[in-house]
């Protein structure tokens, strides 16, 4: 069974579907898994990445999307989940020069049209809107994890929002990565996200919970040279559970944003960005090593 890492924040702009990418890639290319990227943000960031415009529109045309993955299964059509994905994604090659073991699920502008739709459908069967809520979340989420079974790995990578696919991701995690950029603001949303993942109503409530025991983890973005910057990190450590890795603002690492056709090697993808994308995977590869070991456990037994 595959381990889900959600990639999340309340705020845009952090850096959340490059992040999620060079994951991805680290995890295909350095560890071997199978990986799949679910793209859950109506911008499709993540998805431009590992496709490109031109792959984007032809998922769309085909009806190869998230929305149409949720829309087609949601009461239970006999379709296949396997019929959505776009195999062997990026324009990044294993060490044989060969396209990486990552699928992805692409993103769509019409998610959120395709939400409310589903919201709808449940409002025939209650009135009461927190049931319907709970009732299409919840459907969704057993839709997400219905890929579990063939991957190492799935990757959601979420909306700013608090969307009802946004939070069936969040429910659905193993573990959530919250980038965040050093400033005012974003302090504010790693806060609000933090009692999401928790489920704590307030930030004492939060507090008691033991960094150790948490489900996420943080880590500073395009972070810059600057003593107001490692103030803010600094702070933010004092209260959520924090990577030592901190992504600088380095122009090789957004410029990996940019897919290109043919293969390349993921050291040359990010350049001189490397370094901190090799430190990334280093921390984060043991938190998914350890929750892969209980899942392969119950699929076993």
């Amino acid at each position: 069974m595959a381990v889900f890492l959600a990639v999340a924040n309340r705020k845009g702009g952090v850096g959340k579907s490059t992040i999620s990418v060079a994951l991805a890639q680290a995890f295909a290319a350095w560890g071997g898994k199978r990986v799949l990227m679910i793209d859950l943000d109506s911008q499709c960031n993540a998805s431009l990445i590992l496709i490109g415009g031109q792959g984007w529109r032809a998922a769309r045309d085909a009806d190869k999307t998230i929305a149409d993955f949720f829309y087609d299964l949601f009461d239970g059509i006999p379709a296949q989940p396997r019929d959505y994905l776009i195999p062997n994604v990026g324009d990044v090659s294993d060490a044989g020069g060969k396209p990486l073991r990552l699928n992805l699920l692409p993103g769509s502008l019409l998610l959120e049209d395709i939400q409310g739709e589903l919201f709808v459908r449940q409002a025939r069967e209650s009135t009461n809107p927190d049931v319907v809520a709970s009732r299409v979340r919840g459907r969704i989420e057993n839709l997400l994890r219905r890929y579990g079974a063939s991957y190492d790995l799935v990757i959601l990578d979420c909306p700013p929002g608090l969307s009802l696919a946004a939070l069936a991701a969040l429910k659905t995690a193993d573990r959530v990565l919250v980038p965040f950029k050093p400033d005012y603001v974003s302090q504010l949303a790693v806060d609000r996200i933090a009692l999401l993942i928790e489920d704590k109503g307030t930030l004492d409530a939060l507090a008691a919970v033991p960094f150790e025991q948490r489900r996420y983890i943080c880590v500073a973005n395009g972070v810059r040279n600057s003593g107001k910057d490692r103030n803010l990190i600094e702070e933010i450590g004092l209260f959520h559970p924090m990577l030592d890795t901190q992504l600088p603002q380095k122009e090789s690492i957004a410029n990996a944003f940019d897919w290109a056709p043919g293969l390349k090697s993921i050291e040359a993808k990010y350049g001189d960005g490397i370094a901190e994308i090799k430190r990334l995977y280093a921390e984060i590869a043991p938190l998914v090593d350890a929750a892969l070991k209980p899942a392969a456990k119950a699929a076993n037994q």
